[in-house]
């Protein structure tokens, strides 16, 4: 089971970064009058020696002699230090330069968030560092950064200017967010708690609510738990399980780590997180089903309590999570709940049942080609369609799949580029081949 938030724009994958980018703010610039007073403004340009900017009502002009300066890249909410960042100088107005690079800036945001809604990460970098190390103050520049690193699985480097900009803004809510999920990877809970509830008190937000709540419980469950790690993995577990059946969940996940990374061709840049708690303690923690037998949403979290040796239904669930791990790495976040599901049953070694077939067929009938694509989730039919196409094209066009959604493709595109099909159409022509495989 796993479970991948739906980001705004950028679509990326941590619950919390859902909250930064919601509260990353559209650059608008101020433009500061004479008489002291100052508008914000998303777009103005010059005609002549007036400044013109688009107002609800349509545009509005303002000599330039009646502005001391124009600041560039400043959010709707005033910044202390607006003299900082002059465009135009009051004792210079026509100070050479000043409109192209107030440009420049404007342009250089949008091709970073383009790229950044794209997920192309790495221009999207590219350009956000750019804009920090010219403009250090800029501290919407080090949320875009920042995030795409992360992305990228370059935690260090993302950590570095988000700790850099609190040292400048201390009371930048997105930054403590950011500084709160890094530390959260690094399972120092109590830090990513300090610095998510400093966040909570600058700019009230649902969503991190809801993250610090999960947080809180996660502490309370695993304050005494026993830790432990491998090359690839960092374990919690609850100290009344049992050492040796610690070891053998170890042993399993590394030894599955291998054959899931070569398969996929992928291997996360981070360690991976394991928690095994007592069946109770899961259900508070993660708030999962009782059909769940384990769950991956960051972190693989399995319940182990009362068993005293692994059995095969526990490696089995363990190798599921850990698919999801490596599926969510190598898609950056963009795999669809049915290509997830699917492959995780697959590299357990699930195969349809001939029940679950005839019970999908019967669902089928019951339905036009049209709305195969659109019916509700289940997992035999994630199953089913992944197991159809690895049979069409072979395992390979599955991971050339996932390959392509981490390069920023939607699922339709990807498809397309594998298979020349949307999802639709492939849902078609699986169903197809399983009511004519299940005639009588």
């Amino acid at each position: 089971m796993t479970r991948h938030p739906i980001l705004r724009a950028a679509r990326l994958l941590a619950p919390v970064l859902v909250v930064v980018a919601a509260l990353i703010p559209v650059c608008a610039d101020r433009l500061h009058l004479d008489s002291g007073g100052h508008i914000d403004v998303d777009r103005w340009w010059l005609e002549g020696d007036v400044v013109v900017y688009e107002a609800d009502g349509g545009t509005v002009g303002i000599p330039r002699a009646m502005i001391a300066r124009i600041e560039a890249g400043a959010p709707p909410v005033a910044r202390e230090k607006a003299d900082e960042a002059p465009a135009i100088s009051r004792s210079n107005p026509a100070h050479p330069g000043a409109d192209e690079d107030v440009a420049l800036t404007r342009e250089n945001l949008r091709r970073a968030q383009d790229a950044l809604d794209k997920r192309d990460f790495e221009l999207a970098s590219s350009y956000y560092l750019a804009l920090v190390q010219d403009q250090p103050e800029l501290y919407v520049a080090r949320v875009g950064y920042a995030l795409s690193e992360i992305e990228l699985g370059r935690d260090g480097l993302a950590l570095s200017v988000v700790l850099d900009g609190l040292s400048r803004q201390p009371d930048r809510a997105e930054l403590h967010i950011l500084l709160g999920e890094l530390r959260y990877r690094e399972e120092r809970l109590d830090d990513a708690l300090r610095s998510w509830r400093r966040a909570f008190k600058l700019d009230a937000d649902d969503k991190l609510r809801d993250r610090i709540l999960k947080v809180e419980r996660e502490l309370h469950a695993s304050r005494y738990y026993d830790f432990a790690s491998s090359s690839h993995f960092n374990l919690r577990y609850d100290g009344a399980v049992d050492l040796d059946l610690a070891s053998a969940v170890i042993d399993h996940l590394e030894q599955q780590y291998w054959i899931v990374t070569e398969s996929f061709r992928h291997s996360p840049a981070q360690p991976i997180t394991v928690q095994l708690f007592p069946e109770r303690e899961f259900r508070e923690v993660t708030r999962a089903p009782e059909w769940a037998g384990g769950l991956y949403d960051g972190k693989i979290r399995v319940p182990l309590g009362g068993l005293t040796r692994l059995t095969t239904d526990a490696k089995r669930v363990l190798t599921h999570e850990l698919t999801h791990a490596i599926v969510h790495s190598k898609s950056r976040g963009n795999a669809p709940r049915w290509l997830q599901e699917g492959l995780a049953q697959m590299a357990e070694g699930k195969r349809p049942l001939r029940r679950d077939l005839q019970s999908i067929a019967k669902q089928l009938n019951q339905s036009t080609p049209d709305q195969w694509g659109s019916l509700d989730f289940s997992y035999p039919r994630a199953l089913a369609v992944c197991q159809y196409l690895s049979t069409r094209s072979g395992f390979d066009s599955l991971v050339q799949l996932v390959d392509r959604l981490g390069r920023g493709a939607d699922v339709d595109e990807a498809l397309r580029e594998v298979y020349g099909q949307d999802y639709g159409e492939i849902c078609r022509s699986w169903g197809r081949s399983l009511l004519a495989e299940q005639a009588p």
